[in-house]
């Protein structure tokens, strides 16, 4: 029988470098011989959602957390499905084929960890945290090459929407997390330490060829 794959979620606030350090703990797992499936909550916005008055879409409940709850038990059983795909410059859902191998998930995002820290979905939560000066800088270079938006717009949203919404529903999951992030490589070395304290290798490995 499977065991239940691992989850290692990375919040944090928005352009705090979550996605970066996926991308580095996926490539460092990966020379260790293990596989990760990586997700992002940002997948799960709702399609058809109408912005909050206060906060826009920098809020849980634009998030369809009832899906990603069920996505999510599903690939831990490495159950087949199509991975939702949220494209945020059209706002618009459409699906993609999930691998059909991976040892571990690791999950990021804003908003969404919020419906998932203190249940079975996630086995490490990781709070990420960055300057609001540094932040600033990544969501404008995100922002207007990426997703089309005016640097005008990406400024106002982040002071009318982006703050409060992280005040109200990230902030809050930092007194809660496993390990709190500063420096995004010091942290790729504390997260690999936490993966390897929580799976055993050899037996992920032998139950995936079994």
């Amino acid at each position: 029988m499977l065991r239940s794959v691992p989850v290692i979620c990375i919040a944090g606030p928005s352009a705090s470098g979550k996605t970066t350090l996926a991308s580095a703990l996926e490539q460092h797992l990966a020379r260790e011989g293990l596989f990760a499936l990586r997700l992002s909550c940002d997948d799960y916005y709702r399609q058809d959602w109408v912005p909050h008055a206060i906060f826009g879409y920098d809020t849980v409940d634009a998030i369809d957390t009832v899906v990603l709850r069920s996505e999510l038990a599903s690939l831990r059983r490495r159950r087949p499905i199509n991975l939702r795909h949220y494209d945020m410059r059209l706002r618009r859902v459409s699906r993609r084929t999930a691998p059909s191998r991976y040892d571990l998930i690791l999950l990021e995002g804003a908003y969404g960890p919020q419906a998932l820290h203190g249940s079975a979905d996630v086995d490490v939560l990781v709070y990420l945290q960055a300057s609001l000066l540094r932040r600033l800088f990544r969501r404008l270079r995100r922002d207007v090459v990426a997703r089309h938006r005016s640097p005008g717009y990406v400024i106002r949203q982040m002071f009318t929407e982006m703050l409060p919404g992280e005040r109200a529903f990230i902030e809050p999951l930092r007194a809660k997390a496993d390990l709190i992030v500063r420096n995004e490589r010091l942290g790729l070395v504390q997260i690999s330490a936490l993966i390897e304290r929580l799976i055993d290798t050899d037996s992920l490995r032998a139950d995936f060829n079994a």
